[in-house]
């Protein structure tokens, strides 16, 4: 009965191991492949016409607090949009997400807000999920080339779908 115990417990830490390098190597590669594509200073990005802008709703789903990741993906595209980087914005989410929030509707009334003219905000809300709105920006909105509008580890992971396409 011991060995038999112990030959369990031996295959699960193997198995536990196991994933657990599988899951390291797919962050290592996903990371690497975005070295030199991120960009923190304005003045050091590109231009590009379009600017993929990943949907997220205004307000988180628990406690309905504002959300801090809505807030910085607006401010990045309003000041990319304000500072000639780009000159449309691709709003890709859920025109319908989990808690009933139209996440593009949201984003681009934001925006609208900050002085983004309409006609410069195209809006897909069959984004619902990275992989979507990457498809959809290079198959359905006909762009090859674009900038990602996000977070450091969202962009990281769009970039590497993007290019893997």
């Amino acid at each position: 009965m011991k060995k038999k115990l112990k030959g369990l417990l031996y295959l699960l830490a193997v198995g536990f191991l196991t994933i657990l390098l599988i899951i390291l190597s797919c962050d290592f590669l996903i990371r690497h492949n975005s070295v030199d594509k991120l960009y923190s200073d304005i003045n050091s990005v590109p231009q590009y016409e379009f600017g993929l802008l990943l949907g997220t709703t205004p307000q988180t789903r628990i406690g309905r607090r504002p959300n801090q990741f809505f807030k910085f993906r607006i401010d990045a595209a309003e000041s990319l949009y304000k500072a000639g980087k780009i000159e449309h914005i691709l709003i890709s989410g859920d025109k319908n997400s989990l808690d009933g929030v139209n996440e593009v509707e949201c984003m681009r009334d934001s925006l609208i807000i900050r002085g983004i003219p309409k006609d410069a905000i195209i809006l897909d809300g069959k984004g619902f999920r990275t992989l979507d709105a990457v498809v959809r920006a290079t198959n359905v909105y006909n762009r090859q080339s674009y900038i990602v509008i996000s977070q450091k580890f969202h962009n990281e992971r769009a970039i590497y779908l993007a290019e893997h396409m």
